[in-house]
């Protein structure tokens, strides 16, 4: 249903997860169980109203700016897959580069959700996600980008909080997905959109695990480049030479999801001692497929030598490293950690998994998201205020927004 927003609204914020492979990666891919869950970095949309007719969408961490003056309608049903909307969008010049898809992917659930209508907000989207490092960052985008078109049509009832109003964000979400990778699984739109932990078995609904307790971790970044799709194609080689034996490896994989499930859901004392087990059992086994990297090993030794237990994440051969931050270290151990983490080259994040799922933020404590920006912006950068006030409009605002600190931009986590 094509829906026509109101002329005025008030500026709001949406944010919504990463996401982290904790167990059953390549496994899943031959209908075994994986375990993912919500990473706390994020990607932060900031809507606007303009007065001017028309629609702006601002991407400042990869140097997109554009304005429309006009978008198509699309009828999903015109289309055999989102991913033809190039061939729907006329004469609109989408740009080449890293930034491509995500203007593709705008325009399908703008021309989806809201045209025909009358035209005038501003949509910012900041991430804190590096990109292509296996952490959800396009999901985190699409999540937070059908968010808040879905909340300008008028379609979300409570703020995106309500099981309605999370499958309704998760569909669309998918959509965006489909766009921009044509096949995707769902499982990371899945986790961006209701936050936790999800089980995920190919071709089956996620399963929400009940668990209350976010975990804290390290995320470390090798700054190695890997493909997915030649990894992937290595562990299958490995299977057509040995089935059984490389089937009894993805059989273990599964059942270390399947005891994290139990895990999660059980919340007993020694939950977090059986978990750094089976991330170190769970690591062995992806190792013997011949995914991990030189890398990934310096991680894994670097962090036992002060009893914390690692793990690639995600495909392999480089990517990102998910380290267990037991409750009992102190913060100079981690401190500690993560200067030795940073001395190799490696890009190391400290952050939770498991928690919130998107949300619709409207202002912090007493102050609007308005001023709260104009507010940081003085506190961070020593500027008066008023410039956060120049340009139509909020376009000073949505300036501000796009140069804050991403340190600042954090600050708006749920």
């Amino acid at each position: 249903m094509v829906v026509a927003i109101a002329q005025e609204f008030t500026p709001f914020l949406v944010s919504a997860p990463g996401k982290l492979i904790l167990f059953g990666e390549h496994a899943v891919v031959y209908g075994k169980t994986a375990i993912a869950g919500s990473v706390d970095m994020r990607a932060y949309a900031l809507v606007t109203p303009r007065s001017d007719n028309t629609t702006r969408l601002v991407l400042p961490d990869i140097n997109v700016d554009m304005q429309f003056s006009k978008l198509p309608r699309l009828n999903p049903s015109d289309l055999s897959h989102p991913c033809e909307v190039e061939n729907h969008i006329g004469s609109i010049n989408v740009p080449e580069g890293p930034g491509r898809m995500a203007v593709l992917t705008f325009v399908y659930l703008f021309g989806c959700l809201l045209a025909p209508r009358p035209l005038g907000f501003t949509v910012c989207v900041r991430s804190l996600l590096p990109v292509g490092a296996g952490l959800g960052s396009s999901a985190s985008f699409n999540v937070a980008l059908a968010t808040a078109l879905l909340q300008l049509s008028g379609q979300l009832r409570d703020d995106g909080q309500s099981t309605r109003d999370r499958r309704l964000i998760n569909q669309w979400a998918f959509a965006g997905e489909q766009v921009a990778h044509g096949t995707p699984s769902g499982i990371d739109n899945s986790v961006a959109t209701y936050g936790g932990f999800l089980a995920y078995t190919k071709g089956q609904s996620p399963q929400n695990l009940d668990s209350s307790s976010a975990l804290r971790v390290l995320i470390t970044n090798t700054n190695v480049p890997k493909s997915t799709k030649a990894l992937v194609a290595g562990v299958r080689l490995l299977r057509d030479k040995h089935p059984q034996v490389v089937d009894g490896v993805l059989d273990t994989i599964h059942n270390v999801s399947i005891s994290a499930i139990s895990l999660f859901e059980s919340q007993g004392e020694d939950v977090e001692d059986k978990l750094q087990d089976i991330i170190r059992l769970n690591h062995g086994m992806l190792s013997t497929l011949g995914v991990s990297h030189l890398s990934l090993e310096r991680i894994r030794e670097i962090t036992a030598m002060h009893n914390m237990a690692s793990k690639l994440t995600g495909a392999g051969g480089g990517g990102c490293a998910l380290t267990l931050v037991p409750s009992t270290a102190s913060d100079e151990t981690v401190e500690n950690v993560k200067l030795m983490l940073a001395e190799e080259g490696f890009k190391c994040y400290q952050t939770t998994v498991g928690g919130a799922g998107v949300v619709v933020t409207h202002g912090v404590g007493s102050q609007s998201i308005v001023e709260w920006i104009r507010s940081m912006l003085d506190r961070k950068l020593s500027l008066a205020p008023s410039a956060a006030n120049e340009g139509t409009g909020y376009d000073g605002v949505v300036s501000a927004f796009s140069i804050l600190p991403d340190a600042a931009i954090a600050k708006l986590a749920p």
